[in-house]
């Protein structure tokens, strides 16, 4: 075998320092989403509790806090060389939960910055959830970073039990920020599947916020032979969800014996421009005052197909909003579930927006952004 002469190893060596010094970092991926959901690291189930605190078992007291000594915050969670602040840690336990026969609590290990009375500073850089005898079944981690002496981002986190009409639960709630105007919050059922304590879902997050839950019924069939159909009823969380307009309220429903969470209403059904999966809403509004007379074309059923009527608006005209029909995209896995519309007011479009109103006792429906605005519900966010 030959030798390589000093120039030739010499050159290689040169070669390889200019490769690496022209190659690129992978650019980090960014998942577009409707909502803000939480920033987490790392989550696990089944994991043991974390040696460097320990929080109070499940027959302690309904909350419990304990303090670490201050720290200073580890290089490795820095995301520029700037000098780290002095930092406080401290568990805090809240609980017990009792989910069928088994009692659970919820510990989140804080970090605040020492000194500080501003609740920005403070983050909670994991959290666990804890069976009867202090071992963590899920766990979640968040990345903790630092700018200008200060967090660059902070979590709040938070639990509680969730009893409804048909099972029982934990819900944990949280908020990130920082994030856009009406987002940012987010909320995560947890149940029992199979004996164990499960996530019946990613975090959910929308631009808007979480109402709570309820008992939604529902008849899934229309009359058959003279026979009425069965009321079904489940339990649902209900959110307010911005439309650019108005807000609607969409619900989840909670699956307890699948263990998962899905939308409590999918729909299907043909209109003039072809098939939509479009669903009706409930409404909030908070309509401006109309000072000038104008008019919507007022359509028997949500359909742009139909010729519409036009009516008169006067800035005197009682306006009853009844509900909303739009198609609302849901996506869900393990780290976040979104949902969200997705529509056009185009006149093609056999998916836009509809409105259902009342005005001075002519009933209809509308959409597009000149019949919103005419009804005192102009674009906004």
């Amino acid at each position: 075998m030959g030798r390589v002469s000093g120039r030739a190893s010499l050159a290689i060596v040169i070669t390889c320092v200019a490769m690496l010094a022209c190659s690129k970092q992978p650019s980090q991926q960014v998942i577009a989403a409707y909502s803000a959901p939480p920033r987490p690291v790392a989550s696990s189930q089944q994991t043991s509790a974390t040696s460097s605190s320990t929080a109070s078992p499940a027959s302690a007291a309904s909350s419990a806090t304990t303090a670490i000594a201050a720290t200073t915050a580890p290089a490795a969670s820095q995301s520029a060389p700037t000098a780290a602040p002095r930092l406080v840690a401290a568990d805090q336990t809240e609980g017990p939960f009792h989910v069928g026969t088994q009692t659970f609590t919820f510990v989140k290990y804080i970090q605040k910055i020492e000194g500080s009375k501003s609740a920005d500073d403070s983050t909670v850089e994991w959290w666990e959830l804890r069976d009867a005898s202090d071992k963590a079944v899920y766990r979640e981690q968040y990345g903790v970073a630092f700018e200008n002496g200060a967090f660059t981002e902070t979590e709040d986190v938070g639990a509680r039990e969730l009893k409804t009409k048909f099972g029982q639960g934990i819900l944990i709630d949280g908020m990130s920020l920082p994030s856009a105007p009406n987002s940012g919050s987010w909320v995560q059922v947890f149940g029992l599947f199979n004996g164990k304590l499960v996530p019946f879902s990613g975090p959910i997050g929308t631009e808007g916020e979480f109402l709570g839950e309820e008992v939604d019924s529902y008849q899934p069939s229309a009359m058959f032979r003279g026979q009425q159909p069965q009321t079904v009823s489940r339990d649902v969380l209900n959110f307010r969800m911005w439309t650019g307009n108005f807000n609607i309220v969409y619900a989840a429903a909670i699956d307890w014996i699948q263990g998962a969470l899905h939308p409590a209403s999918t729909c299907m059904q043909m209109t003039s421009k072809g098939p939509s999966s479009a669903c009706r809403y409930k409404v909030q509004v908070e309509p401006a005052p109309r000072t000038e007379m104008t008019f919507v074309r007022l359509f028997g059923k949500p359909d742009p197909g139909f010729t519409p009527k036009h009516v008169v608006i006067k800035p005197d005209s009682k306006i009853e909003y009844i509900e909303a029909q739009m198609p609302v995209s849901w996506n869900s896995d393990q780290k976040n579930t979104t949902f969200g519309v997705q529509v056009s007011d185009a006149p093609s479009s056999s998916d836009p927006i509809w409105l259902h109103i009342r005005v001075d006792g002519q009933d209809g429906w509308i959409f597009g952004e000149e019949d919103f605005q005419a009804v005192g519900l102009p674009m906004a966010g």
